[in-house]
């Protein structure tokens, strides 16, 4: 095994010269900064230290090898596709050993590692820090150095502004639910237990019926969770509007066919773990079989990003028109719903921030995003 140290200006520099003389399948041992980088003199630079395997095999003559190397290739097929697809697996080896090399370093170092200027990493380590993905992070500020965003000079202040516009780009919003003219517009929230599901659907049944001064009629799907009709009853009192309950598809069919003449009508579904890997086929049967309808998966902002792909995953089924977010005031990093929104491709529709109905929800939009993501408060953004 051959142990070799290479030296440049930064990680990213050094990482060529490694994949140039020693290729794709070195390993690297070690890496660290040569200097703090203050000043550009040759202290400001970066050492990797790597490893190959030289070993040839001796037992076989060289050209007894590559013969039946040969011999291999033609006689089967499948080896001829790869062959024929080796610049995938270079670009993908390559790709694998620069996450290895990514991982082995230090946040500051990463940002230093993608080309940043010393005034971009404190943006860069705000935002990464606020949960946005360092994938993610990592393509802002390549656009922000490599297209001169907003026709000016970069410096704190520009390109704070610009990663911002950058951010904003990637969310959806969808605006408020549209109702139907002549016919019922029927929108059903699901999603995991404990998001907030039947509340949430009680403040948007309020701000319809109420303000907007249409008729709402509520459904739930919900026979499982002891109690969760009974709750939507006591906000339909409250409001004045009717509530029904359907344990299968022919009754929530009757259902829908007896509040023909309502505006809009709102469908609660039974809470399940995203582990479960049956129940959205089973809900699809129900909602997508009857009719049209519009699904938004309503997901909690305190939920774990794997959480929340692998329950968007678990849904998927249903072939999902909105996201919703919930508990926005027990959420503690909100570059989730950055990640989401590129993960998933769907606009947000609502937020909610509390246990008020109706006061605590509010129609989805990009400018509260980036608020939460640079804590900005109350401040506007421009985007």
């Amino acid at each position: 095994m051959q142990i070799k140290k290479f030296k440049a200006k930064n990680f990213s520099k050094a990482l060529e010269d490694v994949k140039k003389e020693l290729g794709d399948n070195a390993l690297i041992l070690n890496t660290r900064s040569l200097g703090d980088g203050s000043s550009s003199s040759s202290a400001n630079a970066v050492e990797v230290t790597v490893a190959i395997d030289r070993v040839e095999d001796k037992d076989k003559p060289k050209e007894k090898f590559e013969r039946e190397e040969t011999d291999i290739v033609l006689e089967n097929p499948t080896a001829q596709r790869q062959e024929a697809n080796l610049e995938p697996l270079a670009k993908e080896t390559d790709a694998d050993l620069k996450s290895l090399l990514f991982t082995l370093l230090s946040q500051t170092d990463r940002a230093k590692a993608l080309g940043l200027k010393d005034h971009q990493i404190e943006l860069y380590k705000k935002i990464v820090d606020n949960g946005v993905s360092e994938r993610i992070a990592a393509k802002i500020f390549e656009k922000i150095n490599t297209e001169g965003l907003m026709g000016k000079k970069s410096d704190r202040i520009t390109d704070n502004l610009s990663a911002r516009e950058l951010l904003a780009k990637i969310v959806k919003c969808s605006g408020p639910i549209q109702l139907n003219p002549g016919y019922p517009k029927v929108v059903a929230l699901v999603g995991p237990t404990g998001v907030g599901k039947t509340t949430t659907i009680a403040k948007l049944a309020a701000d319809f019926s109420i303000r907007q001064k249409k008729k709402v009629a509520l459904i739930s799907l919900d026979t499982y969770r002891i109690g969760a009709a009974d709750q939507l009853r006591v906000y339909g009192d409250i409001m004045r509007i009717p509530v029904e309950v359907a344990s299968n598809a022919r009754e929530y069919r009757k259902l829908l066919h007896k509040f023909s003449d309502m505006d809009v009508i709102f469908v609660d579904t039974m809470g399940k773990c995203h582990k479960d890997e049956t129940y959205a086929s089973r809900l699809n049967e129900v909602l997508r079989k009857s009719g049209p309808v519009e699904i938004h998966l309503t997901l909690s902002a305190s939920l774990q990003e794997r959480v929340l792909e692998e329950t968007f995953n678990q849904f998927s089924p249903l072939k999902i028109n909105k996201v919703l977010f919930t508990k926005l005031d027990e959420g503690l990093v909100f570059g989730t719903l950055i990640n989401l929104a590129l993960h998933t491709q769907l606009p947000l529709s609502y937020f909610t921030n509390g246990q008020r109905v109706p006061e605590d929800i509010e129609t989805a939009s990009k400018d509260k995003v980036i608020r939460l993501i640079f804590n900005l408060n109350q401040d506007k953004v421009g985007v």
